[in-house]
């Protein structure tokens, strides 16, 4: 008879010590799983909103039965396509020559190759149009002048044109991405093929690519889905005329359609179609970063990477990374900067520079809606990212540390939201609280910071595991063998000695927040626009001196929360090895 009490005793206590992992799962649930399912019913409902009577299949119907779904899914696969080529090829070359050449200079070199990522993409396509647009630009109207050509011999505002941009936009992160992988590789490896009379070909074809595959396979992966995600780029140069993608289109039918309801369905019925493509572009990714962490070949204390001398070639490498800096920073910021100062969109020339003047500036810093959005961008981004790594750091530790029920589906449900674009998740949260009303949060700032803690939760979790999978448990067990708590270890043991890359990851979402437009832009209200929204609607509403001016502030705080990302980064790989 006593039996019962201790059987019931020991359910209890494991029930209790699983009620972290059930929490966190139920909190990831309402975050990533209730958006996506309101998001399926709203794609079988008649009107398109989730509470609403009926369920039909017209919506699938409508969108397969329309050629123009068909011309926007390859227009899509297109542009996805092209930039992860030219991001790979521009990318990969700039890894190489950092990390496998004689290059001098290289702190300086990489600075310059990482630095584009300060520039907002929607800024950076803004930069673009008033340099490479057929009528009024720069660049334009020079080639035009000097070589006496009767048409434009440029024209931004075309697929091509969206390509270009998005591949600068897209080369940071693809260096960053492939770097480590050219630092890793043992050049024994490649010593050894050619002392086994392989030539230059067969090493690069047999030793060379096939070690570097996970990681290519990895950036591939990464940069198809961000392709696939994107809208800052297609919405500034592609949507003015007529060339849309799936992330410009949903965000067109949500904000451009009469009253946006009748359109509901349709969004929802293309986001389910290529949500399940980005799934199985997000398991790729996955599978092809845990690859690429069994090709690490670093062995020893010596262990030096086998540097190509460049000799003649050293100018040219030169060459392509001052073009590269040249076309993603100098002279989109020098446009821009130009810009800011006119009282009207006018050609740089010398007669020009008596109108110039800082009014654009003052006229924004003494706007009360934009030191508004400033503040309000300010707040979100930094209570985004203090959630963001939070609960990061909760999923890695339940996943890592314990064997508490749903660990792997938990670590599962972090990851997802990285193949989910920011135009989905925001037509996903306008589904979730136009339907569960008791939560008053549309149309306020709070449903930004929810959307945002969705967004970022992949990366942040990510960086999480990969600091924690560095620390030996043994640090944790001598503290628990000296008397101290669980908390009481996290709290003196785990948080110290990840902390540099927690913050490092904490500045990379704030950063991210600030210069984030498609789920702003889907949910903004009266109360919650963002500085990235006010630039929006100055550039689109017909003011791009003022989105200039705006911009160049958006850019001096993105700078300052870059450098403190890469010091942070810097740091961490100094704690942890």
């Amino acid at each position: 008879m006593t039996a019962r009490p201790a059987i019931i005793g020991g359910r209890s206590t494991r029930l209790a010590r699983s009620l972290p992992s059930l929490g966190v799962l139920a909190l990831l649930g309402y975050l990533v799983v209730v958006p996506l399912v309101l998001l399926l019913v709203a794609s079988l409902k008649p009107t398109g909103l989730p509470l609403d009577p009926g369920w039909t299949l017209q919506s699938f119907r409508d969108v397969y039965s329309d050629r123009a779904f068909y011309a926007l899914a390859l227009t899509t696969f297109q542009f996805a396509l092209g930039c992860m080529a030219g991001a790979l090829a521009v990318g990969g070359v700039l890894a190489w020559l950092v990390e496998r050449t004689d290059l001098p200079w290289k702190p300086a070199m990489r600075a310059a190759i990482v630095v584009p990522m300060v520039l907002p993409p929607f800024l950076l396509a803004m930069g673009w149009a008033l340099l490479a647009s057929p009528r009024t630009g720069f660049f334009t109207l020079l080639l035009k002048d000097a070589l006496a050509l009767a048409a434009p011999p440029l024209n931004i505002y075309s697929l091509g044109g969206m390509i270009f941009v998005e591949t600068l936009a897209l080369v940071p992160s693809t260096f960053l991405i492939l770097s480590p992988a050219f630092r890793n590789m043992d050049p024994s490896l490649e010593e050894a093929a050619m002392m086994s009379g392989a030539g230059l070909g067969a090493m690069l074809r047999r030793v060379f690519i096939p070690v570097l595959t996970p990681a290519l396979l990895a950036a591939a992966a990464y940069l198809l889905m961000v392709g696939f995600l994107v809208f800052d780029v297609p919405g500034t140069l592609g949507m003015p005329v007529g060339i849309f993608v799936l992330s410009s289109r949903i965000v067109y039918l949500a904000s451009d359609q009469s009253g946006g309801i009748s359109a509901y369905q349709l969004i929802s019925a293309m986001a389910m179609t290529f949500l399940a493509l980005l799934l199985l572009l997000a398991w790729v990714y996955r599978r092809a970063t845990r690859r690429a962490s069994r090709y690490v070949t670093v062995t020893g204390k010596g262990f030096r990477p086998r540097e190509l001398r460049l000799g003649r070639l050293r100018a040219a490498a030169f060459a392509f990374i001052g073009t590269y800096f040249f076309l993603s920073v100098a002279a989109p910021l020098a446009i821009l900067g130009w810009n800011s100062l006119m009282p009207f969109q006018a050609p740089v020339s010398l007669e020009m520079l008596h109108k110039a003047s800082l009014a654009n500036h003052a006229d924004a810093l003494r706007n009360p809606r934009i030191m508004q959005a400033t503040w309000r961008s300010l707040w979100v981004s930094a209570l985004s990212a203090t959630l963001v790594c939070a609960l990061a750091m909760a999923c890695s530790w339940i996943f890592l540390r314990t064997r508490q029920v749903g660990g792997r589906l938990i670590d599962t449900l972090a990851f997802l939201p990285l193949a989910i674009p920011g135009t989905m998740i925001g037509m996903a949260l306008i589904y979730v609280y136009l339907t569960l009303t008791f939560i008053p949060v549309y149309g306020t700032a709070w449903i930004l910071v929810i959307a945002y803690t969705t967004v970022y939760l992949s990366y942040a979790s990510r960086t999480t595991n990969g600091v924690l999978v560095q620390l030996h448990p043994e640090l944790e067990e001598a503290a628990l063998l000296c008397g101290a708590s669980t908390a009481a270890t996290l709290r003196r043991v785990v948080l110290p000695l990840i902390f540099p890359a927690l913050l490092g990851a904490w500045i990379w979402v704030v950063a991210h927040v600030m210069r984030e437009l498609s789920t702003a832009l889907l949910l903004q209200g009266e109360d919650n626009t963002m500085l990235a929204v006010q630039l929006w609607n100055a550039w689109s509403g017909g003011q791009p001196n003022k989105a200039a001016a705006i911009g160049l502030w958006l850019v001096g705080m993105m700078a300052v929360a870059t450098i403190g990302w890469q010091w942070m980064a810097a740091r961490s790989q100094r704690t942890t090895t």
